[in-house]
């Protein structure tokens, strides 16, 4: 009992010195909760605003294009193969400068356009593959690189079915290394499945 009693007393000294302390000093609690919402000052939203991130940005200027019935010989690897054995209806490719979030990069474009869609979507699945082969830059056959060819070794790749056709996309740093698997040439790699190849 006697322990009972000295924690029981212990409890009630410390509840009496929190109680005294907290409560004391009413002048130097009513000014901060008493303060009007409008005198938060104005500068901490836009320090938050500030310290964000730039919005990313990817932007592409056409450097070459082309379209024509050559398809097996604008091509390489197992997709050359297949293209040999399948004709398709046309090949349309263009070469873009891409900036991605300011930093320059390389990205090749190509459409096979078949007359059924499961050629399109067989050649997809070739090219889908790793190390299947693709499509060649037609900026880099006709010199039109300001920088000298970019090596799309390492390129990010990126396809789609576009309506009777497979739209293959690879991109790559210009200059410097590329990983497949690099975010910024990903986004640059997706961007253009979308965009209007030039006639």
């Amino acid at each position: 009992m006697p322990i009972a009693a000295i924690v029981l007393l212990v409890a009630l000294v410390v509840s009496a010195i929190v109680v005294a302390t907290s409560g004391g000093d009413d002048t130097a609690a009513a000014p901060v909760s008493s303060a009007p919402p409008s005198s938060v000052p104005s500068p901490v939203p836009s320090s938050v605003q500030s310290s964000a991130p730039p919005a990313p940005t990817l932007t592409f200027e056409p450097r070459a294009s082309s379209a024509d019935q050559k398809c097996a010989s604008h091509a390489f690897g197992d997709v050359q193969a297949s293209l040999q054995q399948t004709s398709c209806s046309a090949v349309r490719r263009a070469s873009y400068t891409a900036l991605v979030d300011g930093r320059p990069a390389a990205v090749t474009v190509a459409v096979v356009e078949f007359s059924d869609a499961g050629q399109a979507d067989h050649l997809k699945q070739i090219a889908d593959n790793p190390g299947g082969g693709g499509i060649l830059d037609v900026a880099t056959e006709t010199g039109k690189w300001p920088s000298g060819p970019p090596q799309f070794d390492g390129a990010a790749y990126a396809s789609k079915i576009d309506g009777k056709g497979v739209r293959i996309v690879q991109a790559v740093w210009q200059p410097g290394p590329s990983t497949p698997d690099d975010p910024g040439l990903a986004r640059a790699a997706k961007g253009a499945l979308d965009l209007q190849l030039p006639s």
